[in-house]
């Protein structure tokens, strides 16, 4: 199962996202997480994910006004798999996001048939999110931007989201007092969780911070640490991982996403009004990855498992 949970890891953090986004980071940023971890990532998530029930909170959702109305598609993809296996496995679950996020989230739970209530989160109210942190026993962030050194939240670009997308640092701040496990899976530096090797990816990748682009100075990288981070070519794919890897806990291959499903939440998406943060276009891709590369690394996810999980006898020659 170790050698596994490092193969999903691997595959995860290949470098596939469009060339309108940062290239070259991935195996940086998957390398100073994991020499902050003692196992695999996903493992690691899929650890804490898999003691319960529980009620789980998931953090997402990356709506820009004017360019993605109702957000990015790298998110709640992720999200609602991950709900549903968490579900599966008999968790509660609740999805916080956004009002201009909610509709496609709402869509995507309706289609799957499961019992996930979306709650709106209100811009500056730190009441909202200490109850938040309160009533969880885990919080997840997924592709959920974190304040940087002046607490303000920007894109990968160095463009700032502060004037239209809750900061939602406080909620898990406040979960880690509170004695609460965090997790963070998420792609670039600058989302909720990266603060767990901020020093580290400031030494070591300085020049995908943009200070000089960022009118506060403070750059794009995230100082919020969440107990486990999990690094993926795009947050959707983390999602799968750490499924993946709640698979091989559980023995149970029924749990992973499956490449069919992939393609088809992609195309679904769509008509949704889900943007690809790559291209910034409505299209079949995720972070500009494809989706039938997208759906490949789903296979090759699931594979994975199989193996695992097979009784086979060994051969006899």
């Amino acid at each position: 199962m170790l050698l596994a949970c490092e193969n999903i890891d691997r595959l995860q953090c290949m470098e596939l996202q469009g060339r309108a986004l940062p290239r070259g980071v991935k195996a940086v940023l998957y390398d100073l997480a994991r020499a902050v971890h003692d196992e695999p990532l996903v493992l690691a998530a899929a650890r804490i994910l898999n003691e319960g029930p529980r009620h789980i909170g998931i953090v997402t959702g990356a709506a820009v006004p004017n360019h993605m109305p109702v957000g990015e598609n790298d998110g709640p993809y992720g999200a609602v798999v991950l709900a549903k296996a968490l579900i599966f496995i008999g968790h509660r679950v609740s999805i916080y996001t956004d009002g201009m996020a909610s509709a496609p989230l709402r869509s995507l739970i309706e289609r799957y048939g499961i019992d996930v209530q979306v709650v709106e989160l209100e811009m500056n109210d730190l009441k909202q999110q200490e109850t938040i942190a309160a009533d969880l026993e885990v919080v997840v962030a997924i592709e959920r931007l974190g304040g940087n050194t002046n607490g303000i939240n920007y894109g990968a670009t160095g463009v700032s989201r502060a004037d239209f997308r809750c900061n939602v640092d406080h909620i898990f701040r406040t979960a880690t007092k509170l004695g609460k496990s965090t997790i963070s899976i998420a792609d670039g530096g600058n989302e909720i969780g990266f603060g767990k090797i901020y020093d580290a990816l400031c030494e070591k990748m300085p020049e995908y911070n943009y200070k000089d682009r960022t009118p506060c100075g403070g750059g794009v990288y995230s100082i919020v640490p969440t107990d486990v981070l999990v690094v993926a070519t795009s947050s959707n794919i983390g999602c799968y991982g750490v499924v993946a890897a709640i698979a091989l806990l559980r023995k149970d291959l029924s749990i992973c996403h499956a490449p069919e499903e992939e393609r088809a939440l992609e195309y679904i998406g769509i008509g949704l009004g889900l943007t690809d943060g790559g291209s910034g276009q409505r299209i079949a891709a995720v972070d500009g990855v494809p989706v039938d590369d997208n759906a490949a690394i789903v296979h090759l996810m699931r594979s994975s498992v199989e193996r695992v999980l097979q009784d086979v006898s060994e051969r006899a020659f």
